[in-house]
């Protein structure tokens, strides 16, 4: 049995302290008296400036630190591993937070075009388009560029009879790149007849 070292600064409760802690350690309590010990004692200088850092709205005290180039390819990797090897594991982790569990769910109001085009699977398609082309189909641009559907997507899901997004996530035609384009944001305003508008992309 070790033998005691110091005592509790509220109750005098003999207690055991390892050398190092009792080096920087201001008080001693007790695991009653933890929270009297520290409000008797107040906190220092450090602690308040660390807590004013810490509470500043926006950051968990680690404003302007970045993970290096390497850090991110090795976390990438290992996810991407862990997700190819478990199939069932993602799919079930999706099924938790899909149609009535999710706690946004509002009987169905999201119309199945837009739930499909929320998927990750069609981000993924998008991607795929613009990196295939690099610039815009129609004039050139390659600034704030989106992918279209040749042929649109309300008839891909008409035609494949597609009635929820497990059967959408199973339908080829609908991922197929080679119905995509890439058009900047003005031509494709221009082709669907919307008023164009200079903001930042999101499709």
């Amino acid at each position: 049995m070790r033998t005691t070292n110091t005592e509790c600064a509220i109750c005098g409760k003999p207690l055991y302290r390892r050398p190092s802690d009792r080096a920087r350690s201001r008080y001693f309590a007790c695991s009653k008296h933890r929270g009297e010990a520290l409000s008797k004692a107040g906190l220092t200088e450090l602690q308040l400036a660390s807590l004013s850092l810490g509470r500043k709205p926006g950051t968990n005290n680690r404003t302007g630190y970045k993970h290096s180039a390497e850090t991110k390819r090795k976390t990438s990797e290992s996810h991407k591993a862990w997700c190819k090897a478990n199939p069932d594991k993602i799919k079930a982790r999706g099924s938790k937070t899909r149609g009535d569990n999710h706690y946004k769910w509002k009987g169905g109001s999201t119309g199945l075009n837009l739930s499909i085009r929320r998927m990750n699977e069609n981000r993924k398609w998008m991607d795929a388009v613009k990196e295939r082309d690099g610039k815009c189909r129609n004039c050139g641009s390659k600034e704030n560029l989106e992918s279209h559907h040749v042929t649109p997507m309300c008839v891909l899901i008409e035609s494949n009879k597609i009635t929820n997004r497990d059967e959408a996530r199973e339908c080829a035609a609908l991922w197929d790149i080679s119905n995509g384009i890439t058009l900047c944001r003005k031509c494709h305003y221009k082709l669907h007849g919307r008023k164009y508008e200079d903001r930042p992309a999101n499709i």
